[in-house]
């Protein structure tokens, strides 16, 4: 019994070893992602779609952990994804990354850490970092998606790194993205801004032409 008990021991030394190895060579603000709940299979309203949801952690800057929920659609294999993250908090964004993953993207939501901004924009930074390495997802087609504050919070994040974010999504935003920072100079990706007063249906044919 011993013996098998430092062997256990041994191997949880080894896993939190290499935990923190990763850490040092991700630099400050490691990611990493954490399963919560076993996954749970529901129907997307508007297409019927089968989609897999499952709660994921990222551990940010100063460990802090930032829950959230993916969605994607069922059954895919090696298959990658538009990715979208909602910046917004998750008992809003749940409604949107469900009719997100509907069009056949991966579409995760979250709640925000830290109270202010800059706060905010870190949380969004440390899911970045997360997400794009998820199994299904596609580095190269990532979109922050923004409503109410979130919407500073996208655009912040976006041009803070311009080569990891190939479109911002907004939603009524009430400010010309592209006059709010001189770094918005830097970025090249592309901007939809879609009018919340057109409906879900009509937002959601907007934003799938988009993503594809």
């Amino acid at each position: 019994m011993e013996k098998v008990g430092v062997s256990i021991a041994s191997r949880l030394g080894i896993t939190a070893a290499i935990a923190a190895i990763a850490a040092a060579l991700l630099g400050g603000g490691y990611w990493w992602v954490k399963s919560q709940a076993p996954r749970d299979t529901v129907k997307a309203k508007e297409t019927g779609l089968k989609l897999d949801v499952e709660e994921l952690s990222f551990y940010g800057a100063k460990d802090s952990l930032v829950t959230g929920k993916v969605y994607r659609p069922s059954g895919i294999l090696e298959e990658k994804l538009p990715v979208v993250i909602y910046c917004q908090d998750k008992s809003y964004g749940e409604s949107w990354c469900r009719s997100l993953a509907g069009t056949g993207a991966v579409a995760y939501c979250f709640d925000f850490k830290g109270d202010g901004e800059k706060a905010r924009a870190k949380d969004l930074e440390a899911v970045l970092k997360g997400i794009r390495n998820l199994r299904h997802a596609d580095p190269d087609k990532v979109y922050l998606m923004g409503e109410a504050n979130g919407c500073l919070t996208a655009c912040t994040v976006a041009f803070d790194n311009p080569k990891k974010i190939k479109g911002l999504i907004l939603v009524s935003p009430g400010f010309n993205p592209l006059e709010i920072s001189r770094k918005a100079k830097r970025y090249s990706g592309t901007i939809l801004v879609v009018d919340d007063a057109k409906g879900r249906q009509a937002n959601l044919a907007e934003i799938e032409d988009f993503i594809d």
